[in-house]
């Protein structure tokens, strides 16, 4: 199994990485490991270690949409990463339940990273 490094964007293939990825707590496409975040995107898997990542936070888009009576929003969950001064990724979360749980275990895991949006 290879990941794509978010902030080089070069490959690994180390063994310690797959444990942790397959020892982690899942959140849709978001992953928790013990050092690294992974995050699925398409057929590739990303990941940053902790210490690269700056900011992590959670972006909430209102979407028109139609419903069975009448036009109503739906707010889409986005988990996005920073380090560097810019996004290295945003993805789309399954809900906002999931999102909150997230969010709570990464703030309780990870210290360094600030969780608020810039």
């Amino acid at each position: 199994m290879k990941f794509t490094d978010l902030m080089s964007g070069s490959r690994i293939g180390s063994q310690d990485l797959v444990e942790s990825y397959k020892n982690g707590h899942s959140y849709g496409v978001a992953v928790i490991g013990g050092k690294h975040l992974f995050v699925r995107k398409g057929l590739k898997i990303y990941c940053i270690s902790y210490d690269d990542a700056e900011r992590i936070f959670r972006r909430v888009r209102r979407v028109q949409a139609m419903m069975c009576c009448d036009n109503g929003e739906l707010e889409i969950e986005y988990l996005v990463v920073m380090a560097g001064g810019r996004e290295l990724i945003e993805v789309q979360l399954p809900g906002t339940k999931a999102a909150r749980m997230l969010m709570e275990e990464l703030k309780g895991a990870v210290t360094g990273v600030e969780f608020a949006a810039p």
